[in-house]
């Protein structure tokens, strides 16, 4: 087996695995396999990506979430086992008859994954700005089956929803909304490890207003949805940054002074998701 003293012996595995289409179990117990000179060259061009600190989802081009495999390039958030939060709350209510709106969706790991575990009759929608980032997360959903079930909008946060709000059948629905917008401040940002600040995409990541601009935007949006289109059921679920549940507080009762709001704590004890009833 290839060795390299600056990458972890199971990084080295994968990248292996990745190059010989097979699995790490497959690498593991055939040490006496050898590369041929295509691939010795494949080898060393990942090894070198990954020594200048690109993420091993990018070199491998794909990172598992919720237990499905998403394909994920640079134009797109590299799916963090967090979230699985966020998925886990919306599974437990058991939506029926709902529409539910992934906003800013990215690879679509979000709406992929509950599209996949809820059985019941709903209607799913997948919003991002970035044609590139929807691109892969209809070729994620046709992968797993799911792509007749959700309907791809390019779209700034719910803006396209305002306009098409009769063909969405938008109007008195009962309405979830998914989301996981950039929400790292500058400060935060600025300290990120260099294989997240030089390879994931900026706008995916960083939000202006101590990380919460994006949120604030949302809000504003979600305020006039309930106005102009008469949606009087809304559940919003929201994964924020731990130490910004004091000022997330203050910003939903700003919009939603009426709302009932919960905070969870994801596996690692810290405070994730927040969970907007109005």
């Amino acid at each position: 087996m290839m060795t390299c003293n600056k990458i972890p012996p199971f990084e080295i595995e994968l990248i292996l695995a990745h190059i010989l289409k097979k699995s790490r179990e497959y690498v593991l117990a055939h040490p006496e396999r050898t590369l041929n000179k295509t691939q010795n060259s494949k080898f060393n061009q990942l090894v070198k990506r990954r020594e200048n600190h690109e993420p091993m989802a990018y070199i491998l081009g794909q990172k598992e979430f919720y237990g499905l495999d998403f394909k994920v390039t640079q134009d797109t958030l590299i799916p963090r086992p967090e979230t699985e939060l966020l998925v886990e709350e919306i599974i437990k209510l058991e939506p029926k008859n709902k529409t539910v709106i992934d906003i800013g969706t990215g690879s679509g790991n979000i709406i992929i994954s509950l599209a996949k575990n809820i059985k019941n009759k709903n209607n799913f929608f997948a919003a991002d700005i970035s044609e590139k980032a929807l691109r892969i997360a209809r070729r994620n959903a046709k992968n797993h089956g799911v792509d007749k079930k959700i309907k791809f909008i390019k779209s700034d946060l719910l803006n396209y929803f305002f306009k098409n709000k009769k063909s969405l059948k938008i109007v008195n629905c009962k309405l979830i909304i998914a989301s996981n917008l950039p929400y790292l401040s500058q400060k935060i940002y600025a300290t990120t490890a260099p294989n997240v600040k030089n390879f994931e995409p900026k706008s995916a990541l960083f939000s202006n207003k101590d990380g919460l601009a994006h949120y604030e935007k949302l809000f504003q949006q979600i305020k006039k949805l309930q106005n102009n289109c008469n949606v009087p059921h809304i559940m919003c679920y929201a994964e924020f940054s731990p130490e910004q549940k004091p000022s997330l507080a203050k910003l939903i009762k700003k919009y939603f002074p009426k709302a009932n709001i919960k905070f969870r704590k994801d596996l690692g004890g810290k405070w994730r998701i927040a969970e907007i009833k109005l």
